[in-house]
């Protein structure tokens, strides 16, 4: 049996990390969320962009990557009854009627409205009629928080399994054994750069916005680039030698779009129109996004492909703590952001004492409990200790 990819189990925990990191400063951004403090913050505004440039597009590379060891071992109707049981159930479960109440509750009071009846905030009621929206790529019309994710992942699984299935086969295998050997050549595997600016312009300007169709094939494509970097170790030494030439651009295109957005008030993520800016920030974003994820696949690849007891506990925590993550943030922070205390001591509290409770609630209540465990999307434990 291949050895474990520890490093991957490594930059799972780090891309979780990263999420939370970036929701506990966006009360301090200039841009719109569920909350908001009364100041806000330059720097942490450039931060929480640095992190949006490369988290998401990770996390979908990741479970990629996840879904060719899935599928080496589990049929087509296995692995997306585990994909139902792993986000599906999670979602509708404790997401739609426990987790996603309250930060319903806070976005609309932020915005002004009078919630008068907790029917109000059970999110199936009101989305409207239980139905696929072919305005948004969500199953229901449901307000879904941070677990769009749960959904997009979901869908895109669904999609994009015939192609997978069809890249396990001996012509599939013999096509990403091509790409591997051009990923050989130097420069090789920035070919998979041209699949995400195709698609960035040629839907952005149709769907205008966050979460859109857009956003959902743009995520696809890199979901199947990480499906299929795991099929070829070629793939892993050719981003290993390249790190520092990732870096550098990941930088420079990090740049540019800064100046795209504040120098030449680019509309993103908004109504993006056709036009030679157009074309040229999302080129530089596809550029940022990709080189930031495989600097940091590099750097785990090189460094961190090792075992530890912090990473057996933290690569079965980053789901339900994922899942947990927002809403508690949120709660902290509707409290702390009322405090006449600075933007940086706000943000520390937040952080620690969100971090705190959601390792709390998932080590006391979801991790030793096997019905909790199903409703997270976890596997049951056989050993309770």
């Amino acid at each position: 049996m291949k050895e474990r990819r520890y490093d991957i189990d490594w930059v799972r925990v780090i891309a979780t990390l990263a999420v939370f990191i970036f929701h506990s400063g966006r009360f301090f951004d200039k841009l719109d969320w569920h909350l908001k403090n009364v100041q806000q913050s330059f720097f942490l505004t450039m931060f929480v962009g640095f992190l949006d440039l490369w988290m998401m597009p990770l996390l979908f590379l990741l479970s990629g990557l996840g879904s060719w060891y899935s599928l080496k071992f589990r049929s087509s109707g296995q692995y997306l009854l585990e994909r139902v049981k792993r986000l599906l159930i999670p979602l509708y479960t404790v997401g739609a009627f426990i987790l996603l109440p309250p930060q319903f509750y806070f976005e609309l009071v932020n915005h002004g409205r009078d919630v008068r009846s907790i029917w109000e905030l059970i999110p199936p009621l009101y989305g409207g009629p239980l139905r696929f929206s072919l305005d948004a790529p969500y199953l229901i019309n449901l307000w879904s928080g941070h677990l769009w994710f749960l959904q997009f992942l979901f869908i895109v699984s669904l999609l994009i399994l015939p192609l997978l299935l069809y890249l396990k086969s001996n012509p599939g295998r013999h096509l990403i054994a091509r790409l591997a050997d051009w990923s050989d050549c130097r420069g090789g595997i920035f070919l998979f750069l041209i699949p995400l600016i195709l698609v960035r312009i040629c839907l952005r300007g149709f769907f205008h916005g966050a979460h859109t169709w857009a956003d959902l094939f743009y995520y696809a494509v890199f979901f199947l680039i990480g499906y299929v970097i795991a099929a070829d170790i070629r793939f892993t030494e050719g981003y290993k030698r390249l790190g520092w030439v990732f870096l550098v651009l990941g930088i420079a295109s990090y740049a540019g779009e800064g100046a795209l957005i504040i120098g030449f008030h680019y509309p993103y993520p908004g109504a993006e129109s056709f036009s030679w800016t157009y074309l040229l920030f999302n080129i530089v974003i596809s550029i940022g996004n990709f080189c930031w994820v495989m600097f940091i696949l590099s750097l785990t690849a090189k460094y961190m492909n090792f075992n530890h007891k912090v990473l057996t506990y933290g690569n079965e925590a980053v789901l339900p703590f994922y899942i947990f993550h927002q809403t508690i943030i949120l709660c902290v922070g509707w409290f702390v952001i009322r405090w006449n205390i600075g933007i940086g001591p706000k943000y520390l509290i937040i952080a620690l004492v969100s971090f705190a409770l959601i390792m709390a609630l998932y080590d006391l209540l979801v991790r030793r409990l096997n019905l909790a465990r199903f409703f997270f999307g976890m596997r049951p434990r056989r050993s309770l200790k």
